[in-house]
């Protein structure tokens, strides 16, 4: 797995840049060549597909991670040296590395930068920082074949994308996204900050964000408005919620309570799987809000 086996590149053809496509953008019909790409939200363009990027880097989180469990059950160094290639290959060669930013992630074609949406690509970090880091990793740091110096490396990897995503535009934009986009931000953010370090500015971030999400994100009667007012509203509902158990997890983690916290109008994690399960039992009898597919 490289970023650079890519036969489509980023406008700054430079093919350690990642790139993806954005997932609503259509051909412009009013144009003679499609450009600029026109938004048709809820409706996945399959052209997404012809950049591999995307698809690469979630298989190869999800191989490290098999990799290292693999060791922990059968002791066979050949998972351990295979997840040191992998590791290197995306994350730190220089021939085959990703540039450590999201520049031109969820780029509309006919535009020259990507979109702040294009943070949410990244969202499964989570997902695979905890169980390669927390997990695998550790795992395999027994095997006298894993190198050490190459988890230093990654590490400093993760923290030069995170000064990006803390201080980019794309970055900032994101952050103060009021839905799921937001919500996932911040978890990546939580995330990567107790991996390289910065356990206490994880802690605040993580108490800040919680309350932010609850109190903006949830109506008293548990509705989570900026989700339902789209078109897929009941995907974007759950995706959010799933947002939320992971901030409410990461922030008891560090010390705060976050599955009982309550917002401003006595909202919380809670009332917002309250105000979906009925409809997730009946089949969706009775949601009131545009779900198209």
């Amino acid at each position: 797995y490289s970023i650079t086996l890519k036969t489509q590149f980023a406008p700054s053809n430079d093919p350690h840049d990642y790139l993806s496509l954005a997932r609503y953008y259509w051909p412009n019909p009013k144009t003679e060549n499609g450009l600029p790409y026109i938004v048709r939200d809820g409706y996945s363009n399959p052209e997404i597909w012809t950049v591999e990027d995307y698809i690469l880097l979630r298989k190869l989180m999800a191989e490290i991670q098999h990799l290292g469990f693999g060791y922990l059950f059968t002791k066979n160094d050949t998972y351990v040296k295979k997840a040191i290639h992998r590791i290197n290959e995306w994350f730190l060669n220089p021939k085959t590395k990703m540039n450590p930013n999201l520049n031109y992630a969820s780029l509309a074609k006919g535009s020259k930068l990507g979109r702040r949406a294009g943070v949410l690509d990244f969202h499964p970090i989570y997902k695979y920082v905890l169980n390669l880091i927390i997990q695998s990793i550790p795992l395999m740091r027994s095997s006298k074949f894993w190198d050490h110096n190459i988890e230093l490396k990654f590490k400093k990897w993760l923290t030069i994308y995170y000064d990006w995503l803390k201080n980019s535009e794309h970055g900032r934009l994101e952050h103060k996204a009021n839905n799921n986009h937001g919500s996932f931000y911040d978890v990546q953010a939580i995330y990567i900050l107790e991996y390289i370090g910065q356990v206490k500015e994880a802690k605040d971030f993580a108490k800040k964000a919680l309350k932010n999400r609850v109190n903006t994100g949830i109506l008293a009667d548990g509705q989570q408005p900026y989700e339902t007012a789209r078109p897929t509203s009941w995907f974007y509902s759950t995706f959010n919620l799933h947002a939320l158990f992971l901030l409410a997890e990461r922030a008891t983690h560090l010390g705060f309570n976050g599955w009982n916290y309550k917002g401003k109008n006595n909202q919380s994690i809670k009332t917002a799987v309250d105000y979906l399960l009925p409809f997730a039992l009946n089949g969706g009898e009775g949601w009131k809000f545009k779900n198209i597919d």
